[in-house]
Parts: structure tokens; sequence; C-alpha cells
């Protein structure tokens, strides 16, 4: 039995003196990037790193599982459908605990409810004096729910051996109960201990006397949901079982009800101890992020467009958000740009990008007379028009018009084409790159530097298939752009610009980061993508991905554009 008591998980972590700091290939050795900081401080930052590492990844799984319930939940049968106003939501956590032995491990925490918004809906609850889990079409639809994603979405999570600990949630209104037959489909019970009210009890039920308080009634709710449970979900035998029981002041089905949450011990416990050890090596670019004199870099501005959310049936691009935070903080503190001139937009749409972020840099520019340089970064989907014409696409788009989005299994199919009104809706709605570039024809700057996480062939980063629209043209064109625009690519037009999982950003973000890291900054534009070719190139081509950056330059600057720095002072 696990205890309930937080602690911290402690590593332990070697000197920092004994730690060797990697070197790309490519670059030539640096000082460590290291700060001289107390070893108990470095240790705690590896502690806070690993634990953010870890919710980020739980995250991205409760966002993915979130997105395919709502789908489930449209295209149940007409039998078991819930109401328009009943709600199913999934919530993940990393904690950190002890075991009885006082031994640390870090679990993986999974909750699955519901919620009734209007009283039409509480129609899903059990019926009063119900108490089998398939009485009340809300707690089936959570039950198995629960089984598909232990099966399909956690699989790894759940098969690692570890203990699991079900924790189920009942409750019943306050409507008196006098008796009600109780059919023994779960045995009889004696004296089992349960929390009722906030208290720790003692529950009785058997077949002779039935069910006569809310307590007994909430227990057995509990009861018929462990009894699927163990019928069901091949992941969860022997687990523990914990049974929180409640009953309400008021009377009302909206009060009749189940949840579950499922912890899984020490799931985490050898992704930490990898993490340490690639922590130790240096491999990471969201840790130990270099520093510059703050505001050195007073003249430069930036836009970063992390779009990573989008509607479903459209698929998240996945470690956008990261990308759009890690870069932030480079640009702040290794690049020495003033924080109130970097602006972060995360799930932007098209007129919010206009109006948050291009329109504040136009009235930047015209307040500093040109006497800046700027700064543009995109992650997110992107698509080709029937041309192919590249646009970016923000998140936001609204599918519901859009015929042929509209699917029973909740993903877009594979090789879905769009043509005719579907294409043009989608497109209006997405921003095109000569829209982009043109936004600043008229404008006059120091520099204008654009940098591209995108894919825009049809294949997500995760290397599934998106979708295309029906060309009329037989091949890509790169962008026409004005002389002083350089613009980084993660791969040309025609190519997939995948995610560098283990990272948890997009290969080309990861390999920009990771060159702004060991040269602190001071590193040209020549040498930056030379290094960042040769070095995505390699690591994707092990992973069986490919990827390889593209460079658009306006056609004025000749060889002169290689010679630039992000550092500007």
């Amino acid at each position: 039995m696990k205890t309930n008591h937080h602690t911290r998980f402690s590593l332990v972590f070697f000197a920092l003196a004994a730690m060797a700091v990697a070197t790309p290939s490519g670059i030539s050795a640096q000082e460590p990037v290291l700060s001289a900081q107390t070893e108990h401080q470095y240790n705690d930052d590896i502690h806070a790193f690993i634990l953010k590492r870890l919710r980020q990844t739980t995250l991205q799984r409760e966002k993915q599982m979130n997105k395919q319930v709502q789908h489930l939940l449209v295209n149940l049968p007409n039998a078991e459908k819930l109401y328009d106003e009943t709600f199913v939501k999934i919530t993940t956590a990393v904690q950190e605990d002890t075991t009885e032995e006082g031994k640390p491990e870090i679990n993986f925490v999974y909750n699955i409810s519901y919620n009734c918004h209007h009283f039409e809906g509480t129609e899903d609850d059990y019926p009063s004096g119900a108490y089998q889990w398939n009485t009340s079409n809300s707690c089936r639809a959570i039950c198995n729910l629960t089984k598909k994603m232990i099966e399909e979405q956690l699989s790894d999570i759940f098969a690692s051996g570890k203990g699991t600990t079900v924790t189920i949630t009942s409750t019943t209104d306050a409507a008196e109960i006098t008796h009600i037959d109780y059919k023994g489909e779960y045995g009889d019970f004696r004296y089992m201990p349960a929390v009722f009210n906030d208290e720790n009890v003692r529950i009785s039920v058997d077949v002779k006397d039935g069910i006569t308080t809310n307590a007994q009634l909430a227990y057995i709710r509990a009861q018929s949901v462990h009894n699927w449970i163990d019928e069901s979900i091949a992941a969860l035998k022997g687990s523990d079982y914990r049974y929180v029981t409640r009953c309400f002041d008021m009377t009302g089905p909206h009060y009749r009800r189940s949840s579950l949450q499922i912890v899984v011990h020490g799931a985490f416990d050898a992704a930490a101890r990898s993490l340490e050890a690639a922590l130790l090596n240096d491999e990471y670019v969201d840790f130990n992020i270099p520093s510059i004199e703050e505001n050195l870099n007073s003249k430069t501005y930036a836009l970063i467009i992390a779009d990573e959310e989008y509607t479903a049936p459209l698929p998240n691009c996945d470690f956008a958000t990261n990308d759009g935070d890690v870069l932030h903080q480079y640009f702040v503190h290794t690049l020495g740009i003033p924080t109130r001139h970097v602006k972060v937009l995360h799930n932007a749409g098209r007129q919010e990008i206009y109006d948050m972020g291009i329109h504040w840099l136009k009235d930047i520019i015209k307040a500093q007379s040109g006497d800046v340089h700027i700064i543009i970064y995109y992650a997110g989907h992107g698509i080709t028009n029937q041309k192919f014409a590249p646009y970016l696409m923000p998140s936001g788009i609204d599918v519901s018009k859009i015929r042929s989005f509209r699917t029973k299994t909740g993903n877009l199919p594979e090789d879905l084409v769009l043509k005719g009104g579907d294409a043009e809706k989608v497109l209006s709605q997405c921003i095109s790159f000569d829209t982009l570039t043109g936004w600043f024809n008229r404008v006059e700057a120091l520099s204008y530097t654009f940098i591209i996480d995108a894919s825009f062939d049809g294949i997500q980063r995760s290397g599934k298939p998106f979708f295309t629209i029906k060309k009329e043209s037989k091949r890509y064109r790169a962008p026409r752009v004005r002389s002083d625009i350089v613009i980084f690519m993660a791969a040309d037009g025609d190519k997939t610009a995948y995610s560098f999982i283990d990272q948890h950003h997009g290969f080309f973000t990861y390999y920009i980061l990771k060159e702004l890291k060991y040269s602190r900054g001071e590193i040209t534009f020549q040498d930056l993508f030379n290094n960042v070719t040769k070095n995505q190139a390699y690591e994707s081509s092990l992973q069986g991905k490919l990827q390889e950056p593209a460079m658009i330059i306006g056609g004025k600057l000749g060889e002169n554009w290689g010679t630039r720095t992000f550092i500007n002072n």
C-alpha cells in the first residue's frame, strides 16, 4: 500500500566539476556553458527540469486523449449517447511520492470525470436507487473510455509492470433510503474501509439486509465499477483499490455520479534517471541556457508565433508551444533582447497574428524610424495552395463549414485532398508567405529575419499524413521576397519538417537552439545554417526521417546575408 505523503524526489548527482560538456560536430570547443553555481543549486535545477520535462510529456498525452475522447463521444451508439451538455474530461499529472519503505518515486496520475452543464444532461447520471455501473450513461462512458485510453494511448505506461492504485469516487444525493434490494453481484462486504464524506469509515453490505443507507449505496456503486475493471482491463489486474464516497445534502440526479483516478507508481523513475544522465552530458537545449549582458541587443524586436493546438479533427502540432517558449528564453537571455521587445503568441489565429503581432511590429518600426532589426518565428502547421504557394496554417481554423473534415473516426482520412470550396475556406483562414513578407514591403528596417519551422508537403511533424490541396501546377515554387529579408526554413516546401521527440522540439528549432547555446549567440547566419544543416541531417537520418533545412534570401543581399548575426549592438 502506497503512502499519500508527497515528498521531493531526490536524485543523486555528480559534482559539477566532474561534468564534461559535449561539443556538437562542426562547432569549435568552447568553455563550458555551465555557470559557476553551487552543487546544491545545480541539483535543484536538474530536479526542476526533470519534472518539467515529464509534465510536458504527460500534458502532450492529455491533449491527445481529450481530443480523441470528444470524437468518440460524438460517435457513440444512439442508445449510449450523452447529452450535448455532458462533458467528459481527462486530466493527468506527474506526482512525486514515497513508498512505504521511504524510497522516492515519480508516479503517473490519470483522472477521468464528467460534468453536466444543463439539467437535461443529468439524465446521464444514475437513476434513483440504481448502483450498477452501466445504468449511468456517463459512468459507462468513462469506464469504456478509460479502457480505450489504457490500451491505446497509455499502453507503454501500464505495461511497465509497476504497481497501480485505483481510486473510485461514487456519490449519492440526499434522497432518503429505506431499503434497496442488493442482489449480491459483487459479494458481501463486512467492515470494509472507505472514505465517506471525508471521514474514514467501515462499511458493510450483504444480500440479506440490502442497502439501507446512502453510504452503502455509494459504496456499492464503487464496487460495481471495481468489478467491471477487473473483468475488462487486464492492465489493472492486482491493483490496490480505494473507495471515496459522498452523500450530498441536496437531491437530484446530478449528485449521483462516479469518477476514476488511477496512479501508476514509479512510472517515471527510469525516465528520470535517463534524463539525469542526459542533463549531466548537457544534451538538452532547454537546460542551462547561457546568458549575456541584459538588454545588450536593444535594437532587435522579435515576434514568436507558437501554434500547437488545432480544432479537431485537425491534429495538434507537437511541441510547438515548447519551441516558442524556449526560443523566447534564448532571445532574452542568450541574445540579450530586452524582455519587452519580444512578444509570444500561443495558438493564435490569423486575425490575432495580424492584430497582436504584425501590427505591433509595424508600429515599433514606425516609432523607431526603421532603426530596428526584426525577427519573426513561426512553429505550427503549413500547407500549399493550388499553385504550390506556401501558407502558414494558424490555430483556430473553423472546421465546421469544411465538409471534408466531417469524420466519424475523429481523425483526418489518409491522403485527404481538398478542392473547390473546401480548399478556399481553409486557405482564407491561413497566411500566405507572400502576404507575410508583403506586410513589410513598404516598411524599411535595418534587417528582417524569418525562422519557419513548419511542413508544407501534407505531412505532420509526427510523420503522419495531414492533408493537401488539389494542385493546378506541377511543382513547388519558393516564395519571392524583398532584398533585405532572410528566411530560415525547416525544410523545402515540398519536404517534411519533423519533430525531435526525445528533445520535445521541432528538429529545426532544436538545432538552431543548440547552435545558439554553444556559440552563446555569437554565430553568423552562414555558420548557423551550415552547422544546422550538417547536424540536423545526420541525426534525422539516423531516425529514418531525413530533414535538411533551406534558405530563402532576398535577391540583392548576395553573400552579405552570411555575415549577419542575431546580436546587433
